[in-house]
Order: C-alpha cells, then structure tokens, then sequence
C-alpha cells in the first residue's frame, strides 16, 4: 500500500482537513507502529517487501471477521498528523462482499506517535471481493471539534499471512474535499 503510515501525529491544529495532498514514499516496511497496533507490523513489513503470497482459495471460504486498522496521512496544518482508527471487517465469500467499520480514531503524531486528538464518529465500510481482492467504499463523519466528511476508496488484497488470512491495501479519497492517500491492514480473527 502507498501509505499505511500507522505512525502517530503531532500538531498544534487539530484539523483533520490537509493542506496540500499527501506525498506517499510507498515503503512502510520500516514503519514503527502505536503500540495499540503491535500485532498489525509484521503485516504491513511483510506485505511492503511482497513476502506475502496471495490468500488460496481454500482460506476465502464461508464468512470471516478480520481486525486491524485503517489510516489517513499528512494531515493538520504541517502536515504531519495522521488520523488513525480501529478497522472491523466482515468478508463474505460466497456473497463476494465485505462489510465493516473503523471507528476509535485518533490523531497521531507522525514522527513521536503521540496522540494528539481523540476523534468521534465512524466509518461504514461496504465493496466487493473479487477473486484476491477487494474494493469498498468507506464513508462518514469524524469530528475532533468540528465534523469531517470522509468520502475513501479501500483497494487491497486478501494474503496468506503466517497461515491466517490477512487483507492490506491503498485508500484513497477525499476529507472535505480534500485528496487524502492511506492504507489499511486485517487479519482474522
């Protein structure tokens, strides 16, 4: 994913709304993660290096609920916040759709991953799987303050990682009508 920056935030504005759009360096691999998201870094270190191999058929069956996270960068006035929320999902194979949402969020300081801002609202995620992968809509409001529309694309790939079933992949999308460029990560539960 292009950025999947599960690094925290810091500034003094606690706007979600960016200045400028995002600059994605596509290499996460080395990214320390909050701690509340420890079980999510060796995903996204494996994933970032393409260690990982598609999810087989035989792990794509029947319903699965999957955890983990999903965050938006570059964020506030310089730029170096990152809104960063708890990521439920539910894939439906055999519907071939995938349901969830990511609420909990919090602003994150980029380079000391000290929270910023809490942020209330949610997300409502719903898309499609198809073969390995997965397309959603995730839509809301998040306020720190003042309300934020969220209007992102999630586009990511269901993976066999160490065994369990995994999704990781790009989002994108607009906040206020603002470009904005993230990522998210699950696993099974």
């Amino acid at each position: 994913m292009k950025l999947f920056t599960l690094a925290a935030l810091s500034a003094a504005s606690l706007s979600l709304a960016a200045c400028g759009g995002s600059s994605v360096d596509g290499d996460m691999s080395d990214t320390d993660l909050p701690t509340k998201y420890d079980s999510l870094e060796g995903l996204v270190a494996s994933a970032e290096a393409g260690d990982l191999d598609p999810a087989s058929g035989a792990m794509m069956t029947g319903t699965a609920t999957m955890s983990g996270a999903l965050g938006v960068g570059d964020l506030g006035d310089d730029g170096n916040l990152e809104a960063l929320g708890d990521l439920a999902l539910t894939a439906d194979f055999t519907g071939g759709t995938v349901t969830g949402t990511a609420d909990n969020f919090a602003l994150y300081d980029q380079d000391t991953q000290a929270v910023e801002a809490e942020l209330s609202g949610s997300l409502t995620i719903n898309g499609s799987i198809t073969g390995t992968g997965m397309t959603a809509d995730a839509d809301g409001t998040l306020n720190d303050g003042e309300d934020h529309l969220v209007d992102l694309v999630m586009d990511g790939t269901f993976y066999d990682y160490e065994g369990d079933l995994a999704v990781y992949g790009d989002v994108t999308g607009t906040i206020d009508g603002d470009y904005e460029e993230g990522g998210y990560g699950a696993i099974a539960d």
